[in-house]
């Protein structure tokens, strides 16, 4: 009975729930990026003289001094200097402001790397401003901490960090989410229209059926007198009644 009425309600104010609906899918429309955007990844291997990086005798202690200096390397990595100085080596038209929005890090599990992405709608541009990132930050890593790489294949870098793989120009953009983000607010605009239409008929205190007479009362209707309208028949009064 409840389900039934629920959906006579919400038949009832079809024109709120559709309104409602197309409402929150042009909102999502809105706010879900429609260019390409491309995302080009560097990766650096990080490693210090000062942590022993022996896999044999890595103790518990020294393997989270090496994950917290990956994870300190990303920080700086994605920060206002480094951006600056990658936005001149890689001399493309950005503020380094606009390189750290775009711009994340993210450790691979495990392991020494730290990726670099960063994200745009020109290809070319996130591949040199990935590229330009991971040579500026071992770059300012080498004034601290210089040393010598051999570049020899299995060599154990004596540089705190340097670049494992550079950025590969990106060819495919992207998902852009927007199917998804539609179909989210069309079941967010449905769920709200349905609480509006639940909210209006709560605050409707007018009674209109039996099954509203008996939730205002909290009593069983006995009877209902149904409305005859226009149907209702025209009682003869007779001569004595009609005054003549």
């Amino acid at each position: 009975m409840e389900l039934r009425r629920y959906l006579a309600l919400l038949r009832k104010r079809w024109l709120l729930v559709t309104l409602v609906i197309v409402m929150a899918i042009a909102g999502a429309y809105q706010v879900s990026p429609r260019t390409e955007r491309y995302t080009a990844r560097s990766t650096l291997y990080i490693g210090s003289r000062s942590v022993d990086t022996d896999t044999q005798n890595l103790s518990a202690d020294r393997a989270i001094a090496i994950d917290r200096l990956v994870v300190t390397f990303g920080v700086m990595i994605d920060s206002q200097a480094t951006a600056a100085r990658a936005v001149e080596l890689s001399d493309v038209a950005r503020s380094a402001a606009q390189v750290v929005s775009a711009t994340t890090t993210e450790p691979e599990p495990a392991t020494q790397l730290l990726y670099i992405d960063v994200v745009d709608s020109d290809p070319a541009v996130a591949q040199a401003l990935a590229n330009g990132l991971a040579d500026a930050f071992v770059e300012g890593v080498q004034d601290f901490e210089p040393g010598t790489v051999t570049g020899e294949e299995g060599d154990v870098p004596v540089l705190p960090a340097y670049i494992f793989e550079r950025a590969r120009l990106p060819s495919v953009p992207e998902p852009s989410g927007l199917t998804r983000n539609l179909l989210l607010g069309g079941l967010l605009g449905a769920g709200l229209a349905a609480a509006m239409v639940l909210l209006l008929d709560y605050l409707d205190l007018s009674i209109r059926t039996p099954d509203d007479a008996e939730r205002r009362i909290e009593l069983p209707v006995l009877g209902v007198i149904p409305s005859l309208g226009e149907n209702f028949p025209a009682i003869d009064l007779g001569p004595s009644r009609r005054g003549g």
